[in-house]
């Protein structure tokens, strides 16, 4: 096959000018050069695929029409921009970087087909009132929604005012007071989380913060750790803080394991019994019923009432015994645990009236005396 240049000339393709500039032409006030002129920017618009952006360049118009010379250019576009067919911007100073819009072309020509042509003129009329009306919606949202915005923090500056203010300003100056600095950026924007998003009364972060200075603990950051344990596990006595503090918050003392994190139910049960369960073992004959034997917290608790009503130095063994007795028994409940044991100190009371009858040995019998041996040695000894 022979290869022919004609291939090489369509390859170049065909510069597309719209055939509505012919027919009006004479209204836009166009010469035949001035098409000649819009054509070349036609032509350079499709060799600059793909159109990121708006506007040619006039140096990409005299690179597609290399017959056209700089001067020329200049003066045609000149004319074309007096007549309102194109617009310049004339920012750049060279020349060749300077923008032609055709935008103004094509708003004429669809004016006239508007006009032209009535039915058309209707659609683009009714899509455009309905462009105009989303935009007024629009700018109305925007301005509702700026007007709520300065509207919120009118009402917060007014709550920051009368009250929390206040409350700022009476922690704040606390903390200066301790650390003998002002307050830095960091502490500033914690105190708020504190008081704001956290809830906590300036009484109880006055406490909070007291701990965490007799404890050299001075970093904001440190300091919200245990602000967000204090509100996860609901502490907010001044028993518990100091119980937090003396168990969980120690400088250098970190856990380990999950046993040495801070729990608000094995806490309350050792404030209730009496029982230091700081001790990991202790923890674990706690988990042991918690978990394994699946009771509540509160039936731990029953028990843990129970021991101390019937023994004087009764501990996690005699419990040990309590909630194994109710597990045979399937006793899960609190009311059903308080009723067995009245149950069972009727029976106590009737078994010594009728202390001639023979006894027999039933769980319940686990509910005796505990009596450490140690008093029993020194009970032996005296006889």
């Amino acid at each position: 096959m022979q290869k022919r240049s004609a291939v090489e000339t369509y390859r170049w393709g065909f510069a597309s000018v719209p055939g509505v500039l012919f027919f009006y032409a004479q209204e836009l006030d166009l010469e035949v050069e001035d098409i000649g002129v819009l054509s070349s920017l036609f032509y350079a618009l499709q060799q600059s695929r793909p159109l990121y952006q708006t506007g040619i360049s006039t140096g990409q118009v005299m690179q597609a029409c290399p017959f056209l010379t700089k001067q020329k250019l200049s003066r045609k576009l000149t004319r074309l921009e007096e007549r309102g067919i194109i617009s310049l911007d004339k920012s750049k100073k060279s020349f060749t970087e300077r923008l032609i819009f055709i935008e103004p072309l094509l708003d004429k020509l669809d004016q006239l087909l508007r006009r032209d042509h009535p039915q058309m003129a209707a659609v683009q009329d009714k899509d455009e009132k309905n462009d105009q009306l989303l935009q007024q919606y629009q700018a109305r949202i925007m301005e509702l929604e700026s007007e709520l915005e300065e509207e919120k923090k009118t009402q917060l500056a007014v709550d920051m005012g009368s009250h929390s203010n206040g409350n700022y300003k009476k922690v704040a100056d606390f903390i200066s007071k301790k650390t003998g600095n002002l307050l830095s950026v960091k502490m500033a924007n914690e105190l708020r989380r504190w008081l704001e998003e956290m809830a906590f009364t300036p009484e109880f972060l006055l406490c909070m913060l007291e701990l965490c200075f007799e404890r050299n603990i001075y970093n904001p950051r440190e300091i919200s750790r245990i602000a967000r344990d204090l509100k996860e596990y609901n502490v907010n006595t001044v028993e518990g803080l100091e119980l937090y503090f003396n168990n969980y918050a120690e400088p250098g003392k970190k856990a380990e394991a999950s046993l040495d994190q801070f729990d608000p139910d094995v806490a309350e049960f050792g404030q209730f019994t009496g029982i230091d369960m700081n001790a990991v073992a202790r923890k674990k004959v706690y988990y042991k019923w918690r978990y394994d034997w699946g009771f509540s917290h509160a039936m731990i608790m029953k028990a843990g009432e129970i021991m101390c009503q019937r023994t004087k130095n009764g501990g996690l063994e005699y419990m040990d015994s309590v909630l194994n007795n109710w597990m045979i028994k399937e006793i899960r409940r609190v009311e059903d645990a308080e009723k067995e044991f009245q149950q069972f100190k009727k029976r106590g009371k009737g078994e010594k009236k009728s202390a001639s009858q023979p006894t027999r040995k039933t769980p319940a019998t686990e509910y005796e005396i505990y009596v450490p041996p140690s008093s029993l040695e020194e009970r032996k000894s005296k006889v």
